[in-house]
This record gives C-alpha cells, sequence and structure tokens, in this order.
C-alpha cells in the first residue's frame, strides 16, 4: 500500500499493544516494563500523579482499587495516603507487570496494606460496594468501547454508594512534537490517534462517558506533560511510533528512516520538545 494512502480500515487500535497483552512474550512485555518505569520517572508524570492523589481525595483507612496499575508506580502513594487502617488492591492482568508491581511492594515493606490481583478490570474478584475509590490510569484509552463500558460498569459495581471513580487518560490528538517535516509529522500524529489506541480521543470523552454512566457531580483537570531530553520515554516513543507507522504502511521506509534522523539531530543539538495532553475525570456512584 502507498504510504500516502494508508489502510483506514483497520479498526481503530490495530497497533496498539496494549489491546493485546495477551500475546505478550516476556522480551515484549520487559521492554514495555522499562517504558512504563521510564514514563513513571518523568517529572511532568510525578506532577500527574500527585494531581491523581488531590483529585481523588484518598483518606485514612479507605479502600482504594487502581485497575490496571502496571508496574506500581501509584501504589506506594495511595498505600501511604490510606495509612495502616486501609487497604490498596491493583489490578494488573499482564503476569510480567503483575509480578514487578508485587515485588516493588515487597521491597517497600507495604505488603500489610496492598496486594496484587492478576485480573481483568472487567472482571475482578472484588466484592461489591467494598471500595470508596476505584481509578484507573491509562488503561479506557486501550480498551474497544463494548471492554470500556463493562469495565466502568465494573469500576462502578466495586465501590459504594458515594464511593468515588475516576480516569485519568491521554488524548492522543494532542501529541506536540517539534520537527522539521510538518507534514510528514501529521500524518504520524493520525496514525498515533487512530491506530495505537482503542479510542484515541479518550481523554476528551472521559466526562462524557461518566455523565453518560450515570456518575454524579463528574468533575474534570487537565494537565500538559512535556519532555525535552533525548533520554526521556516521549523521545523513545516517537521514535517507535515512526517505526510502527512504517510497518503498517502509513509511511515509507525512507520517509521513517528520514524523519527519525532529523528529530535525533534536533535532540542532539538540545532542541527536542514533544508534549501530550491528559485529562482526569472523578465522579459519585449514586
Amino acid at each position: 500500500m502507498h504510504p500516502d494512502q494508508p489502510d483506514k480500515t483497520a479498526a481503530p487500535g490495530s497497533h496498539d499493544d496494549f489491546g493485546r497483552i495477551d500475546t505478550w512474550d516476556q522480551a515484549r512485555a520487559d521492554n514495555w516494563a522499562k517504558a512504563l518505569d521510564l514514563r513513571a520517572a518523568g517529572d511532568d508524570q510525578v506532577r500527574l500523579r500527585e494531581s491523581i492523589l488531590e483529585l481523588a481525595a484518598v483518606r485514612t483507612g479507605e479502600t482504594v482499587v487502581e485497575i490496571g496499575c502496571g508496574t506500581g508506580p501509584l501504589l506506594p502513594a495511595l498505600a501511604q495516603a490510606i495509612g495502616p487502617a486501609g487497604r490498596v488492591i491493583g489490578v494488573e492482568p499482564q503476569p510480567v507487570l503483575a509480578d514487578i508491581a508485587h515485588a516493588r511492594i515487597v521491597e517497600r515493606g507495604l505488603a500489610d496494606r496492598v496486594r496484587i490481583l492478576r485480573e481483568r478490570g472487567a472482571a475482578t474478584s472484588i466484592a461489591e460496594g467494598s471500595a470508596d475509590l476505584c481509578l484507573a490510569q491509562t488503561v479506557l484509552c486501550h480498551l474497544p468501547a463494548p471492554d470500556r463500558e463493562a469495565t466502568l460498569q465494573h469500576m462502578m459495581h466495586i465501590v459504594r454508594r458515594g464511593g468515588r471513580v475516576m480516569s485519568a487518560d491521554q488524548d492522543a490528538e494532542t501529541w506536540v512534537i517539534d520537527h522539521p517535516d510538518r507534514a510528514l509529522t501529521r500524518r504520524l500524529v493520525t496514525f498515533y490517534a487512530e491506530q495505537r489506541f482503542a479510542d484515541g480521543w479518550t481523554g476528551r470523552r472521559l466526562r462524557g462517558w461518566f455523565v453518560r454512566a450515570g456518575l454524579l457531580g463528574v468533575q474534570s483537570r487537565a494537565m500538559i506533560v512535556v519532555d525535552t531530553s533525548a533520554e526521556s520515554y516521549q523521545f523513545k516513543i516517537a521514535v517507535d511510533r515512526a517505526r510502527t507507522a512504517m510497518r503498517a504502511g502509513w509511511i515509507s521506509e525512507a520517509e521513517c528512516a528520514g524523519w527519525v534522523a532529523a528529530l535525533e539531530a534536533e535532540a542532539a543539538a538540545g532542541r527536542f520538545f514533544s508534549s501530550l495532553n491528559f485529562y482526569i475525570a472523578i465522579g459519585r456512584v449514586p
């Protein structure tokens, strides 16, 4: 297929690794674990987690569930917020990520108040109405509509009346990257939004989804995550997006090589810039 005429019939999320975690081998899981750790270490990602905690208003003694906890960067802060009388449950279906999250909880001496379940968000074994807060971070964006709706409904199911449901997700079409080739960069942003997520507009749609699900008093917050280092997650993932777009036929091999080379040159000159908008929504269970 000509790269100027990409396959528009491909379903959204056709090139989303997190939409098919059941197919990961050990190497792919290890690579993503390293990438997630790199992302979590970014200064703005730290501030994003702080914003999540502030808006969540977690209190001592509460029960908090995180759906899709990954390697667990948010779990220690949740454990500190709920104190010894509370409990935190991390739900993660990918075995390698779940094992890493569990090992880190044990290393931090938090196993008495945090446990990890290897389950899917739409079908956890957590009892109905047993949680005060259920949250997900960059999870709903990877789920096709039926799975997303089932997951959100289950999040509401396990939270008590008056408890909170929360999600933080990126909006892929807000990806901004400084690059000399504007036309090709626009094509890559379109590929990213259309193919790397089940719904690349998840961030902007969160509030509407929460309202339609019946959650009350829905609040929203936005945050821009910026990276300027060639060692950052956003630099490495930008290169990955270009190469994935090439393999998918959205750009040619020559276009990919040229785009990556130009990006590397910008980074070497200290001019790398990339940002992405994240949106948080929180509502109460009726």
